[in-house]
C-alpha cells in the first residue's frame, strides 16, 4: 500500500499528512508487545548517553525545522 493508492491524501499539506501519520502509528501501537532485544540495547545505550550529558536534546520547533529540510 503506497501513497498513490489514496490519491485524495496527496492534496493535504506536508503538516496534516504528519499528524495522521501520528495518528495512525498511535492507533497501532500496542503496549503488551514485548520489545526487541537488540533495540532495548539502543535504548539503554541512547538513555545512557542523554544521561551523562554526551546526547543533547532538542527543541521540538527545531525538530520541525529539521524534519522540514529533509
Amino acid at each position: 500500500m503506497t501513497l498513490a493508492n489514496f490519491p485524495e491524501l496527496t492534496k493535504l499539506t506536508k503538516r496534516q499528512r504528519m499528524k495522521l501519520a501520528e495518528e495512525l502509528w498511535f492507533s497501532g501501537v500496542d503496549d503488551s508487545l514485548p520489545v526487541n532485544p537488540v533495540h532495548k540495547q539502543i535504548l539503554d545505550q541512547r538513555w545512557t548517553a542523554y544521561k551523562s550529558g554526551k546526547i543533547k536534546r532538542i527543541t521540538l520547533p527545531e525538530l520541525e525545522r529539521r524534519l522540514a529540510r529533509s
